[in-house]
């Protein structure tokens, strides 16, 4: 067979049912007619986003995979793979390549240039080795630390040919390994003799598809639950034991507590208000699938190193066996209720305001108030949008918050809730950002349109981009938003659009494209709003 038919197939044996790719690459053809979708962006970032996002709504079941050219095109696709290294996302992206030769005579190399944001960088070297090499990046996706895998595709490979009787690929397993249980012992004691113990839970239960264990500890225990930014979603947060990702709330019990069980987390500390900084004297019990975690940020009293799923099933076994089920701490409960509706009476004001142009809460309070959420999954883009829809929104299912930002790549969130419709093709995905991020990725638009994977878009459009003409008034103020439309551009591009200047219009025009996007078409309502730099968040972060 052809080595571009045999790289198709080994795809298809891994479960891979689609490939993002701009623009075309030795693979795309062969990959087509294996009956794997090809979905076409409008730029590399994008292509690499859609794979990023979907593996991340996969929830460790599934690996995206994207394709750029070479040289000029995986040069673009920089700022996409060093975002999805430093969220930890184990996606594959194919490069294709040139003729493999020395690497003195070559202009850019891959390989070399991106070794430090993948987890393994290699050239498959020919045919005859194309199912070994294929085995050790799978291995490398489906184990241990989630980290992205870099294989350049060389365009010879395509039409060279293996031999039939050389092709011996068998899926890779993916092998999830228990904590010591010496060590789950000791965690569970010092969990028990705490006063007030809090428990932290990160991504890392998202790859394990950990969510239920993680509430079924959390009643068994009776802890408050926070979570990291990108964590967010892992517990729901209308659960009594919720506290919630930013703000006051989760302050208030990291504060308070006497011990943190952080889960699936790398204690990484990130934007301020953003991320969840743990006082000192705190502490501190890390279940991680990697050692290189612990102790990496703060000191650790106890580590399991395991997978998130198996370690809580041994902590809830553990538990039962030293100490038996708790009733419910209706005290907690209680303390937990009313510090979070003292922060919802506190930002009522913004959030039902009628003030013109529109006051961004508004928007997102309106917008939670419409969709059911549970069957939504929303994310945000960085900036502004992101500190203010990552404060208020409350996620009731497992990813119906998309949470990422180690790194912030503008213009993240269309593609990526296009990734994660091709994940979840039954649930209503809403990317929320702002009229700077139209700039970077506003074209992917036609990506949904054209590719039928209709998601429902809401932009603000303050004209200010993010409110950087405080610092730089000579260049960060663009044309009033009465002459920009970025509905008009999304009509363009075939969406459903509308603009809206009054908040009484809001609720209305997110039904209309809600029902859009259910029909099949995707959707983008503008809203005219104000410029408001104002975070629950950032004034309540120790």
């Amino acid at each position: 067979m052809k080595g571009g038919e045999a790289f198709a197939k080994i795809l298809q044996s891994e479960g891979v049912e689609f490939v993002s790719v701009f623009p075309p690459t030795p693979i795309t053809n062969p990959c087509s007619a294996a009956g794997i979708r090809i979905v076409m962006t409008r730029h590399e970032r994008s292509a690499i986003a859609i794979a990023d996002s979907y593996t991340r709504m996969s929830m460790g079941h599934k690996n995206g995979v994207a394709t750029t050219m070479g040289s000029a095109g995986i040069e673009n696709a920089s700022g996409a793979l060093a975002q999805a290294y430093d969220d930890l996302t184990p996606m594959l992206l194919v490069p294709g390549g040139g003729e493999a030769g020395p690497l003195d005579k070559r202009s850019f190399d891959p390989v070399r240039s991106y070794w430090y944001v993948t987890k393994w960088a290699a050239r498959i070297p020919g045919p005859d080795r194309l199912c070994e090499t294929m085995r050790r990046a799978f291995t490398y996706l489906k184990n241990g630390r989630p980290s992205p895998v870099l294989l350049e595709f060389p365009g010879s490979l395509e039409n060279a040919t293996l031999d039939d009787s050389k092709f011996d690929y068998k899926p890779v397993q993916a092998w999830k390994p228990a904590g010591n249980p010496r060590d789950v012992e000791v965690a569970v004691k010092a969990l028990l003799a705490a006063k007030s113990p809090l428990i932290l839970a990160g991504d890392g239960v998202f790859y394990a598809d950990a969510c239920e264990e993680l509430r079924q500890f959390a009643e068994l225990v009776q802890a408050p639950v926070a979570t990291t930014m990108k964590g967010k979603s892992a517990f729901p947060e209308n659960h009594p034991l919720s506290v919630g990702s930013f703000g006051r709330t989760p302050s208030r019990f990291i504060q308070k507590a006497d011990l943190i069980l952080a889960i699936g987390t790398s204690l990484t500390p990130g934007f301020p208000g953003m991320s969840i900084p743990l006082p000192p004297g705190k502490a501190v019990i890390q279940v991680s699938i990697d050692e290189m975690d612990v102790n990496a940020n703060y000191q650790v009293q106890h580590a399991i190193i395991g997978d998130a799923k198996i370690v809580l099933q041994q902590l809830i076994e553990d538990v039962g066996k030293q100490r038996g089920k708790r009733r419910r701490n209706e005290a907690l409960a209680k303390e937990i209720r009313e510090l979070k509706e003292a922060v919802l009476k506190e930002w009522t004001p913004y959030l039902t305001s009628n003030e013109v142009p529109i006051n961004p809460y508004r928007v997102i309070w309106d917008l939670m108030q419409t969709v059911d959420r549970s069957r939504t999954t929303i994310t945000h883009d960085s900036g502004n949008p992101r500190d203010q829809l990552c404060h208020i929104w409350e996620a009731t299912i497992p990813r119906g918050y998309l949470g990422w930002g180690h790194t912030s790549t503008l213009g993240f969130s269309i593609p990526a809730m296009i990734g994660a419709k091709l994940a979840c093709p039954d649930r209503l995905c809403v990317a929320f950002f702002g009229d700077a991020a139209v700039g970077q990725q506003g074209m992917d638009i036609e990506t949904s349109v054209r590719n039928k994977l209709p998601i429902l878009m809401v932009v603000l459009n303050n004209g200010g981009f993010g409110g950087y003409e405080k610092h730089h008034p000579s260049t960060s103020k663009v044309s009033p938003s009465t002459v920009q439309c970025y509905a008009k551009i999304a009509e363009g591009l075939g969406a459903y659009s509308e603009r809206v200047e009054k908040p009484d219009d809001l609720v209305p025009a997110f039904k209309r494209g809600i029902k859009s996007v259910d029909s099949g078409k995707a959707a983008l309502i503008e809203v005219i709003s104000s410029i408001f730099p104002k975070y629950p968040g950032f004034a309540y972060m120790p």
